[in-house]
């Protein structure tokens, strides 16, 4: 049964369309590791199978998908079905820590120190599973913790639910080497109470080795005295007694190292899953070394930093930033980032978590989104030296969800992203320099050779044509002879921005070498192509560089089919317009 609750939170502003995603891939991935150990592959095929969830498992394995409350109801009750399980959501729940899942999460609640801290940073960690619910701590003390689950979505409450929260919160202790926790949940909204309260009772420490020497030292001492005073048979009496409680004490202490033994293979094992995980995150970033593919790549792997989130990428431009990469974020959203981060100043040299977007003027527009709206905020700077390239941006869909670890990990995530995205805007830059001519800006001659050949395959390909212009200076020489070189440089750049005005974003423009520049004009035929040149003589001659414009042009088919057959005609058509000095284009 499933009812709603008559209380609503403070997240009324955090209210999903019912098509909105929900809830986290960790739950998802829980349910199918589970499932997977207890069953075997056809028992997860066959779970898919029951909720129409064919062809989906590689979305509902990634922790950074979302999906639906009902998709989540409905795998908890496959999973319970394939396995014969009639409690498999309080299962699953207490397998949490067994199964690789959420490493990074494991981390950083182990990171708070103690279970009670854990149990107080509940609601944050709870937010990485779910937007639909919240939790509100009502107490923790003396190894009591008392909590409340509250419906902030309307979605109502289900008994898998119930039996999923007791599963996870029992296994809060054995983050630490501890004795799951006994929780008790006898307030239930789906049992007809006013609320959902859970009550979770662990110890702290069990039967120590000290104790069990104490206890096997006091039997040794009776045994002494009471050999002088009675008989052997009241001796093994008054041993007795002790010896079996020791006995009894060094079994329990036995399991307990054995338990804290077992719980730190797994730090260890999570803290190397993290480690390789970033460490292949940084191999990717780095595979492709060009800004527009390493861009995305950083957004995408951001979630093997802080897991099920939202992420942007702002990217600074010296003055202002600019989002270049995001995980799907609405473009108002962009916008309010970018808002955001130009006002934030010096708080960005550093790791912050903003607990409340709803109560930031700048970022409650965030809050209150109708398709995506977002709660909480953890940003990281990327910096290489003493340059802040950007920041890096993690968001969560509630309120307080980031843990003082997950910005420690988002800071190191960003610190490798910096790397990557430094050496890319290197490289970019070397590859820049290499097809450019460094005075003019525009391409060099190679680049002018690779486009002409590159379009004559596209024209035999598809059929296309194309035209290319040669175009040489009038007067060059004197002026350059006259009024130095420096005044020749200028007169080379005006040209250039002449050409720039003139050509069309898929027109390629070239310095070819001297007082020379050649265009390779896709689409266009020989007509066109003596249009623009003209357009670039008549600017020229109407700035104060003292030269003219001669042109050469030749269209591909009708003046030649090969790449040598094409700039011929070109030259020569250039060559025959040179004695007359023309200033534009025949």
């Amino acid at each position: 049964m499933r009812t709603t609750s008559d209380a609503r939170d403070a997240l009324a502003h955090v209210v999903p369309r019912e098509d909105a995603p929900q809830t986290s891939g960790l739950t998802s991935r829980l349910i199918l590791t589970y499932v997977e150990r207890e069953g075997g592959r056809r028992a997860v095929e066959e779970m898919l199978e029951r909720c129409g969830l064919e062809g989906r498992e590689a979305d509902l394995r990634d922790e950074s998908f979302w999906f639906s409350y009902e998709t989540k109801l409905a795998l908890f009750r496959a999973a319970g079905e394939v396995l014969g399980d009639p409690d498999p959501a309080f299962h699953i729940g207490a397998a949490a820590l067994e199964l690789n899942i959420g490493a990074g999460l494991k981390l950083a609640l182990r990171a708070l120190g103690s279970p009670a801290l854990v149990y107080r940073n509940v609601p944050r960690a709870a937010a990485k599973f779910t937007w639909t619910h919240r939790w509100e701590v009502l107490g923790v003390s003396g190894g009591v913790a008392r909590l409340r689950f509250v419906d902030v979505a309307g979605v109502g409450y289900d008994a898998i639910d119930c039996r999923y929260n007791v599963g996870l919160l029992a296994c809060v202790p054995a983050l630490f080497g501890l004795e799951p926790a006994h929780v008790s949940h006898r307030e239930c909204v789906v049992k007809g109470h006013e609320r959902c309260v859970y009550e979770a009772r662990w110890k702290e420490t069990g039967a120590s080795i000290r104790r069990v020497l104490a206890l096997g030292a006091l039997a040794a001492a009776a045994a002494g005295a009471a050999s002088v005073l009675v008989s052997p048979e009241f001796v093994a009496g008054v041993v007795g007694a002790p010896a079996v409680a020791a006995g009894y004490l060094a079994r329990r202490a036995r399991r307990r190292l054995a338990v804290r033994i077992a719980s730190l293979e797994s730090q260890v094992g999570e803290q190397r899953d993290v480690a390789a995980r970033l460490a292949g995150s940084l191999h990717d970033m780095v595979s492709d070394p060009r800004v527009e593919k390493v861009l995305p790549k950083i957004t995408r792997n951001a979630q093997y930093a802080v897991g099920g989130t939202e992420f942007a990428l702002l990217v600074s431009d010296g003055e202002s930033f600019r989002c270049r990469a995001s995980s799907g974020l609405p473009p108002e959203t962009i916008a309010v980032l970018e808002r955001w981060a130009e006002g934030a100043g010096q708080r960005l040299h550093g790791p912050i978590i903003e607990d409340d977007l709803a109560a930031d003027p700048v970022l409650a527009e965030l809050a209150r989104h109708p398709r995506m709206p977002l709660g909480s905020l953890c940003a990281a700077p990327l910096v290489v030296g003493n340059e802040r390239l950007g920041v890096l941006v993690a968001l969560a869909h509630g309120p307080e969800v980031f843990l003082p670890e997950d910005a420690a990990l988002l800071e190191s995530y960003a610190a490798q992203a910096a790397i990557a995205l430094a050496n890319a805007r290197m490289v970019d830059r070397l590859e820049t320099l290499a097809r450019t001519d460094p005075l003019t800006g525009l391409l060099n001659h190679r680049e002018f050779h690779e486009a002409v050949t590159r379009e004559i395959e596209r024209a035999e390909r598809y059929g296309a044509t194309f035209s290319v212009v040669l175009l040489d200076l009038d007067r060059f020489k004197q002026v350059n002879d006259d009024y130095g070189h420096a005044a020749g440089d200028r007169v080379l750049c005006e040209v250039a921005e002449a050409i720039k005005g003139a050509c069309r974003a898929s027109d390629v423009a070239s310095r070819l070498g001297g007082d020379e520049f050649g265009l390779v004009l896709p689409q266009s035929s020989a007509e066109d192509a003596r249009a623009v040149a003209r357009r670039i003589a008549e600017a020229v001659a109407s700035g104060d560089s003292w030269v003219g414009v001669s042109a050469g042009v030749a269209e591909w088919g009708a003046d030649g089919r090969t790449k040598e057959a094409l700039l011929e005609h070109a030259d020569m058509a250039l060559y025959a317009q040179k004695p007359g000095r023309a200033q534009h284009a025949r």
